[in-house]
């Protein structure tokens, strides 16, 4: 079952996605187009996964005081507000101030860093038994759409009527996706209090006063459920083993590829990007067209999506043929979105109400931390060995997710629990 205000979290996720594309598009432009220097214009790129990676430590402080939907409005009400500022700033100013640019990007960022973890611990609380899989693929698919769609568009309007005109559509968007967010209902909001209540109480002692967790133990709790959890602990393990290795997909690495490589131009880097989206698509609708057939055996059919990655990654890798790279990359999109819509809503399936939360941001810091060193680990590979050797070994680590979540997949043999899990379920799951 999906409820009603799960198309309006889908409504405004899809209109804040296309906010972020415009608005760092069109920084970019505009902060490359005025000092000309590729070193001054990365840093809009690091400030914005630098402040995520720490909005996403402190976001169990928050996430334990607040409604997620209130989570969601004040994130995208101070996007706004900062946005437009900056607009404003840009408009009247004479000269461009670069560290205001970056600290304008770094507040966003850090607004933007509490939003993915509070859609993902929404999404299983507006959506319950098959709906859950079905919305992660709807979910999935808008964000394939919006981003294969979004840089060209985004692209051809800056280019027609300039970067900081092209900021205000963003603008426009933050107060469209407050707009969405305003009807978001969440069923699990006095439960999720109830069931931190009842954690704090177990706590303290048994006929003692509730004892509010310390900040420490607020910070902490969604780590320790990645510890203790077996079958979350075993999908964070495969998840980020896998972003090791997923990492070699991206954009300068598949043009460094296409130079060095297949020896062809910048042109057919923007076809791959496009096949690939087009691929992903392909596999989010796979999934909210088989729903059912899926969620029976959904373990299974994540390590099946991501060894078939694997298989693909190492045709790649050996290949010199741009059109046959050309179809590779389009097919490889399939598994990938497969394997990740399958893996959030195993994840989600999990958790209790009043865990996913912190559970959820505590994944989301280690996988941008983890995104991080693959990054710096695979470009010294491509430095240091060239681009055929880094797909090989992009394969090998996301091959050694695949052996790592067979050899623990007696964990998924028990008895499954429901889509949205009751804390009892949960706990027979934990080491």
């Amino acid at each position: 079952m999906i409820r009603k205000s799960f198309y309006m979290l889908w409504g405004t996720q899809t209109v804040s996605n296309i906010a972020d594309i415009v608005y760092t598009l069109s920084l970019v432009t505009l902060v490359f187009t005025q000092s000309g220097s590729l070193l001054t214009t990365i840093f809009i790129p690091l400030f914005r996964m630098l402040s995520k990676m720490i909005s996403g430590l402190v976001a169990p402080l928050i996430m334990s005081r607040l409604r997620l939907t209130s989570i969601l409005m004040g994130s995208q009400l101070g996007q706004f507000v900062i946005f437009t500022g900056l607009i404003f700033y840009l408009w009247l100013s004479p000269e461009v101030s670069y560290p205001i640019i970056f600290l304008a990007v770094f507040g966003m960022s850090f607004l933007d860093g509490w939003t993915d973890p509070a859609r993902n611990a929404l999404i299983p609380r507006l959506a319950e038994d098959e709906g859950l899989m079905k919305a992660n693929g709807l979910m999935s698919v808008s964000d394939q759409v919006v981003k294969c769609s979004g840089w060209a568009l985004s692209g051809v309007i800056v280019a027609v009527i300039g970067a900081i005109p092209t900021m205000w559509i963003a603008s426009v968007s933050y107060f469209l996706a407050m707009f969405f967010t305003a009807f978001i209902r969440d069923p699990y909001a006095a439960a999720g209090v109830q069931a931190a209540d009842k954690v704090s109480s177990a706590a303290s002692g048994a006929g003692d006063v509730a004892r509010k967790p310390s900040y420490g133990e607020q910070l902490s709790e969604g780590w320790k459920i990645l510890a203790t959890n077996r079958r979350i602990r075993t999908l964070a393990i495969v998840d980020n083993i896998d972003t090791l290795g997923g990492a070699a997909w991206l954009g300068a690495f598949i043009l460094a590829f296409v130079v060095e490589v297949l020896h062809q131009d910048a042109s057919w880097w923007g076809f791959m990007n496009t096949v690939f989206f087009i691929g992903s698509i392909a596999g989010g609708v796979f999934i909210v067209a088989r729903v059912k057939k899926l969620q029976k055996n959904a373990y299974l059919w994540m390590l099946f999506s991501l060894l078939a990655y694997v298989i693909i990654t190492f045709f790649f890798a050996f290949n010199n043929v741009p059109m046959l790279a050309l179809i590779l990359f389009a097919v490889s999109g399939l598994p990938v979105q497969i394997a990740g819509i399958i893996r959030r809503t195993l994840i989600q399936q999990n958790l209790t109400p009043a865990e996913t939360p912190s559970a959820m941001s505590a994944l989301s810091v280690l996988s941008n931390f983890t995104f991080a060193i693959a990054m710096l680990l695979l470009s010294w590979i491509a430095d240091r060995y060239g681009m055929r050797d880094m797909y090989v070994v992009a394969g090998v680590m996301t091959t050694a997710a695949v052996v790592i979540g067979f050899v623990y997949r007696s964990a998924f043999r028990e008895e499954s629990s429901p889509a949205y899990a009751s804390e009892e379920n949960v706990a027979v799951n934990k080491a």
